[in-house]
């Protein structure tokens, strides 16, 4: 009886676990999704986001980006190691699992890790870095 006492009690907690989300990209980017909260689409970019530290691309370090309706974000950033902070505004897309920013010719270039809300991870050929969303529009 405390056998099957004892393995009745194994299984029902191994089957209590759940995976929520995987820790590495997938094609089908659905895979990590919990509830419809941590689903990610387009209009979940509109707000403001904080970039987690440190999150330097192209030697400047990005401090938070505002996403507009527009199609237009506000980055601000600052000199690397530097106290100053400005904001530059920039155009972007969001495609699939792609979000790019546009300004003068120069294109920055982001693909989604993974997003549980309310962080978005993403990456570039240089690094991962993470955005938590702070506010919206």
């Amino acid at each position: 009886m405390r056998k099957l006492f004892t393995l009745t009690l194994f299984l029902f907690l191994f089957a209590s676990c759940d995976y929520y989300y995987y820790d590495e990209p997938h094609d089908d980017y659905h895979e990590y999704r919990r509830s419809g909260e941590d689903c990610f689409y387009a209009d979940r970019l509109i707000g403001t986001w904080q970039c987690c530290y440190p999150m330097y691309v192209g030697g400047m370090e990005f401090k938070q980006i505002r996403f507009m309706r527009n199609g237009y974000a506000d980055i601000t950033m600052s000199y690397a190691k530097e106290v100053d902070w400005f904001t530059y505004t920039y155009s972007y897309t969001y495609y699939g699992n792609t979000i790019r920013f546009s300004r003068d010719g120069q294109t920055i270039s982001f693909s989604i890790w993974s997003f549980l809300s309310p962080e978005l991870t993403v990456y570039d050929s240089f690094g991962k870095y993470v955005w938590r969303y702070v506010r919206t529009e």
